[in-house]
């Protein structure tokens, strides 16, 4: 009778590949940098070389802001989510951040609009 014997079998464990969070920090901070210019021409002097630009363009720098700020918030969100599985504190405070930066750049875009 022949003997037949078995390979070892050797199990590769996978290591989480590392999440670097670059794409919702870049979004963020061009969104808080947008806000800003947006709040600066918004309290701008009047004899300011630009003062003219300034009366709509805060407007369009906080919608711009709050669409990046949504964009970073939600991309954040989805990423937590998808490592965990679940709906943690983070997924659910990312994604109100998300609705409420979405919600101003939709008011200011309304009052702009008007």
């Amino acid at each position: 009778m022949t003997l037949l014997q078995e390979r070892t079998r050797t199990e590769i464990t996978r290591v989480p590949a590392a999440t670097r969070h670059v794409t919702e920090w870049v979004l963020g901070i061009v969104g808080a940098l947008a806000a800003a210019v947006g709040a600066y021409m918004f309290y701008a002097p009047a004899n300011w070389f630009l003062a003219g630009l300034a009366e709509a363009w805060y407007f369009g720098m906080f919608v711009g802001a709050g669409i990046l700020l949504a964009a970073a918030f939600g991309v954040f969100a989805r990423r937590v989510y998808l490592a965990d599985r679940s709906w943690t504190t983070q997924v659910v405070f990312g994604t109100g951040l998300m609705v409420l930066a979405l919600a101003g750049a939709v008011i200011f875009a309304v009052i702009w609009i008007l």
